[in-house]
């Protein structure tokens, strides 16, 4: 029995400290390629080792950090294909989840997603990091719902970790107010897809809300890096 509690406790353990470190990735907690180490996690959680080091291959596994020979295992760092490829698997994908949604989901999806559209309304009449923060997990919460409601395990196996990718969510900190008014209101016109039911034009909003997501997020990356580039330019002739 003894043996039991113990191991009940370590996987208790293990589950408690991947979803905190998930957390954390998520939120940009860490900066990219900041090494997670084992023994002072332990000491945080006060657990032992061993949970740490499970709970940290399944972040590997997640794709939010990377375990490479000789560097340990460090958050994961974004180049251009892998931003590139998560938006083209998202646009692939998640708009057969929004049809599927739209046709299984019923009056509790659709109550769902006008509760996220009132609280999105509400935060976007804020201002300043909190509210971004805010925003961010509305549109988490929205887009798991449709997921959540498409009912197919498998879909949401290959689509779960993806929404919530720091790279996607830590995108909200570069729109405009007027961008995110803008996803607000195709949110809204997803929430009509899902009220009439109307599984194709679900498909073909979540569709243009991922296209459009994908284009600004990429044009405010490429603006950013054209501007250290050159204070990197001046700096060097200083």
């Amino acid at each position: 029995m003894d043996a039991w509690n113990r191991a009940g406790e370590m996987g208790r353990g293990q589950d408690l400290a991947y979803e905190s470190l998930r957390q954390r990735l998520i939120s940009g907690h860490y900066p990219p390629g900041t090494q997670l180490r084992e023994e002072p996690l332990a000491r945080e959680f006060g657990l032992s080792r061993t949970p740490i080091r499970a709970a940290l291959r399944r972040l590997v596994e997640d794709g939010l950090a990377t375990a490479d020979l000789g560097q340990g295992i460090r958050t994961a760092q974004w180049s251009e294909s892998d931003i590139e490829e998560t938006f083209q698997i998202r646009i692939l994908l998640e708009p057969y989840g929004a049809k599927l949604a739209a046709e299984r989901g019923g009056a509790a999806l659709t109550e769902g997603l006008r509760a996220c559209n009132r609280q999105m309304a509400a935060a976007l009449s804020e201002s300043g990091r909190d509210a971004i923060v805010t925003i961010q997990e509305i549109n988490r919460t929205f887009h798991h719902l449709l997921l959540d409601h498409a009912c197919s395990p498998r879909l949401r196996g290959i689509l779960d970790t993806l929404i919530e990718m720091p790279v996607v969510t830590r995108a909200f900190f570069l729109f405009t107010a007027e961008e995110l008014e803008q996803s607000l209101r195709h949110h809204e016109d997803l929430t009509r897809a899902v009220e009439a039911r109307d599984g194709d034009l679900a498909r073909e909003v979540m569709q243009l809300h991922l296209r459009t997501s994908r284009s600004r997020f990429m044009r405010h990356r490429l603006s950013r890096a054209d501007g250290h580039a050159v204070v990197s330019s001046a700096s060097d002739r200083t």
